[in-house]
């Protein structure tokens, strides 16, 4: 067993409450339990790790127990603050009249985790009706966020699935959605429908609305799936301990219709499979049985298990780049130039400026200025053939063949 994946099957024995199939792995060396929180941490597992381990009574070297119980203790204070953050931009849109579904981790957290400094949680992800998201726009200008400067509505509509993130100062970013799932992708979720089944979840006093357990699946196997794979064992705990939850309230009929309605089958089922293979969640054989895709196989899995447990630091290539290592020299130096100097509009999109800016030229230098910091030795490392940039840009493009795989066939 490589070291590699002796530290994956202990993260996700622990992280799935098998903590008898880790032990029968043989003990870890003080470098082991090094690697392995640094990959618990990587994988925004951390606290769910020492909980864990703490319950189990494991024994790990004091500094590797030291981080870890620094890590679980800053995600409670982390979460704490963002309770109250998240309380405060609910109040102010309930007090407008809006709907406000919760999204992801401010959901998972204080419902399906044992305790909601389990599970770390990032931005707050908030759904509303397209109908409301300028008045929305407009509230969050008033508590102070930012930024102010941006395309309208209906632009920013056409091409993603939630408005440009709001910031401020020493606050929680706010992702304000309208939909699951970007237009530009061959998807088809139909967004009334997640209204229509949506349940009633109250954040301190303020009421507000979460998805069904249906709906909240089908969200967490797409954005684990298709969305996001980088952090796979986090997305796939959260997961496991959905269908554990809601485990006699699933309609896995009623999933796998609308899914299917959606033109989503592929992303739903492989994270479910690979939720059940790494984390023994409990999803029924014969709905795997019944609902595996015709070209599902053993290298779709293969690729999918390595994105998700791949180094971070490894998938910092975009696809552009990436492609770089397969073409001819000239056609790579084209590549790079497009990549560097995009038509206006994506610049203006980039940057969150009107499309008819004159800023944007000046943008232009600040994109070269970025690039020239973050990827110049990569770059012309993969101009050259540099063998280290070609297993980078293999794993971009394993993601881009996954995604290929999942997208539906027109």
């Amino acid at each position: 067993m490589t070291s590699k994946k002796k530290l994956i099957e202990y993260l996700l024995a622990y992280v799935s409450t098998r903590a008898d199939k880790a032990t029968k792995r043989g003990k870890l060396s003080d470098a082991e339990w090094e690697a392995l929180l640094d990959l618990a941490t990587q994988q925004g597992v951390a606290p769910l790790l020492y909980h864990r381990l703490s319950n189990a009574g494991t024994q790990m070297p004091e500094a590797v127990l030291i981080a870890l119980r620094k890590a679980y203790h800053s995600n409670m204070f982390k979460n704490e603050r963002y309770y109250r953050e998240l309380s405060e931009v609910l109040k102010q849109l309930k007090r407008a009249g809006m709907d406000v579904i919760v999204l992801k981790g401010a959901y998972l957290a204080k419902t399906v985790y044992e305790f909601d400094t389990l599970r770390i949680i990032g931005d707050i992800d908030l759904l509303l009706k397209k109908a409301d998201l300028a008045q929305a726009e407009k509230i969050l200008f008033l508590m102070g966020y930012g930024p102010t400067e941006r395309p309208s509505i209906e632009a920013q509509c056409v091409k993603s699935h939630h408005l440009i993130i709001f910031e401020k100062k020493g606050a929680i970013s706010i992702e304000i959605h309208w939909t699951l799932s970007p237009p530009v992708l061959p998807f088809n979720i139909t967004v009334d429908m997640l209204w229509e089944q949506a349940r009633p979840f109250t954040v301190g006093d303020i009421q507000v609305l979460s998805l069904s357990p249906e709906d909240l699946l089908f969200h967490l196997c797409f954005h684990t799936a298709y969305m996001n794979m980088l952090f796979g064992i986090r997305f796939l705990s959260d997961i496991n301990n959905t269908i554990h939850c809601y485990q006699n309230q699933i309609d896995w009929e009623l999933l796998f219709d609308r899914a299917t309605q959606w033109k989503a089958v592929k992303p739903l089922y492989l994270a479910l499979y690979l939720a059940k293979d790494w984390l023994a969640a409990e999803v029924p054989e014969n709905v795997l049985a019944r609902f595996q895709p015709d070209d599902f196989n053993l290298e779709v899995l293969a690729n999918a298990k390595e994105m998700l447990t791949v180094d971070i630091n490894h998938a910092l290539l975009s696809h552009n780049l990436a492609a770089l290592w397969i073409k001819p020299f000239r056609e790579k130096l084209s590549i790079f130039l497009k990549h560097t100097f995009p038509p206006p509009d994506e610049i203006a999109n980039i940057y969150h400026i009107p499309a008819n800016s004159l800023r944007v030229y000046y943008y232009y230098l600040v994109r070269l200025g970025y690039l020239l910091v973050r990827y110049p030795a990569k770059v012309w490392r993969m101009l050259r053939g540099d063998k280290e940039i070609h297993a980078l840009a293999t794993q971009n493009n394993r993601m881009t063949l996954i995604k290929e795989w999942m997208e539906p066939k027109s």
